[in-house]
């Protein structure tokens, strides 16, 4: 099945998917997802999908996770807010001893409806919350251990790549299991004034490619919405533009660029306009452009301009 037997079976046009306000109705989505499973033959598609989908397509919840202050608070907005993504699988969140339990619930008509789709949305729903989790305590940790209400399924072995944990089946409910130490800490990933300053100067710098032209152009705009701080690899890019990493290479390279070079082309302009900001420190511009030294992007800078970053604010 192509991706436009996809869309036409949604009832929908590609380009009314893409809008925030369209809903398709339960038994629609039912009949896609099984129509995907069984076109894929993976009987871990949902968990695939979850693995593979950009951390950006969360949108409103992504923008409030990353306002919050601690792990916990930012879990607290995605329950809070889960609807927004599946109103028929609401998740909550319970404090216990050593641990907090997020619990998924589907709706009970739904799994009269369609098993499948509730187990393989379940699955997508749990690794993508592992994955905003992961990306919130910049991969320090996994879940302590995962309980689902469906049968084991084989090999159990992808589910631990995935996840992270043991995972038990045939429980009384869907629960995720994680630390209460790790829940608590800071959000790692921010000083959130500067994922401000971050965002507002990718919104300001897509503008000012509106004079640009070609394929390149829609890569540059393509990584600067993926920027959360750091920078996307080639595959998610690929990935969000709907290509192969192959053919994004390219077609870059039919108009003289490699992936690389682009990279290297806006961390550099990032960084002459951050360098400007006298409220930024060297350190928060290293971070800002996914450097995980300082030293590191020194080094880049005086290649781009034979400076130092201290001399170059200092002559500008």
């Amino acid at each position: 099945m192509s991706f436009n037997d996809l869309v036409t079976l949604s009832g929908y046009t590609a380009s009314e998917l893409e809008q925030e306000s369209c809903q398709i109705d339960s038994l629609v989505y039912n009949a896609i997802l099984e129509e995907m499973v069984t076109a894929s033959g993976d009987p871990f598609f949902g968990v695939h999908a979850g693995e593979h989908l950009n951390l950006s397509t969360a949108g409103l919840i992504a923008q409030i996770t990353q306002t919050s202050a601690t792990v916990k608070q930012a879990l607290e907005q995605c329950c809070a807010f889960a609807n927004l993504g599946c109103s028929s699988m609401p998740m909550t969140m319970h404090e216990e001893v050593d641990a907090y339990k997020m619990v998924l619930k589907p709706d009970v008509l739904w799994r009269q409806q369609s098993g499948l789709a509730v187990v393989q949305t379940a699955e997508g729903n749990i690794t993508f919350l592992l994955r905003a989790f992961r990306n919130l305590t910049r991969m320090r940790y996994d879940p302590m251990s995962i309980e689902v209400d469906w049968p084991r399924k084989e090999p159990i072995a992808e589910y631990e790549r995935v996840w992270g944990c043991p995972v038990s089946f045939n429980a009384e409910g869907i629960h995720i299991y994680l630390s209460k130490e790790h829940v608590e800490e800071k959000v790692l990933t921010a000083d959130y004034n500067l994922f401000r300053i971050l965002v507002a100067h990718a919104r300001e710098r897509s503008n000012d490619m509106e004079q640009e032209r070609g394929f390149t152009k829609v890569v540059k705009q393509s990584v600067i919405g993926l920027i959360k701080p750091e920078f996307p690899t080639i595959q998610q890019v690929s990935g969000h533009l709907n290509m192969s990493v192959r053919t994004l290479q390219r077609r870059l390279g039919q108009e003289g660029y490699t992936y690389k070079a682009l990279i290297d082309d806006l961390r550099k302009d990032f960084a002459l306009s951050y360098l400007k900001r006298a409220d930024l420190s060297i350190a928060d511009v290293a971070y800002l452009l996914s450097y995980a030294e300082v030293s590191a992007f020194t080094r880049s800078f005086k290649r781009w301009t034979g400076k130092a970053p201290g001399e170059y604010r200092q002559s500008t």
